[in-house]
């Protein structure tokens, strides 16, 4: 049997505040890095309240069509939500409960059907 061979790369860690951070972009380690950082605890947030509220779930599915077909359909739900929360300058949670509570629809309106001219 053949050896592994090694694997090497350069990683880095930042602590800021309690926190720590790693990339293994060098150069990167302050605005750039908290920024992803950030936009990935967002997205993540949203991901965790798609699957507590609507209940989406992993997939199950062995064909790459219904993969794709499951992923698009995740990412539409979040756009949506997203774009929503954006314009009612409104946390996940804050315009999940209201929601939840039926003070707010969820706005469909991206998903209609756009009339374009003929050129």
């Amino acid at each position: 049997m053949a050896p592994c061979p090694r694997l090497a790369f350069a990683a880095g860690v930042l602590k800021r505040g309690g926190k720590f951070y790693g990339t293994d972009r060098e150069g990167w380690w302050d605005s750039g890095m908290r920024e992803v950082y950030r936009m990935r605890q967002a997205i993540e947030e949203i991901f965790r309240g798609l699957q507590q509220e609507l209940g989406w779930t992993g997939h199950r599915h062995w064909r790459r069509g219904k993969l794709l077909a499951h992923l698009a359909l995740g990412l539409v739900a979040y756009g949506l939500i997203e774009r929503q929360r954006e314009g009612l300058g409104l946390s996940f949670y804050g315009c999940r409960r209201r929601l939840i509570a039926g003070k707010l629809s969820l706005d469909l309106s991206p998903l209609l059907p756009v009339q374009v001219e003929a050129a």
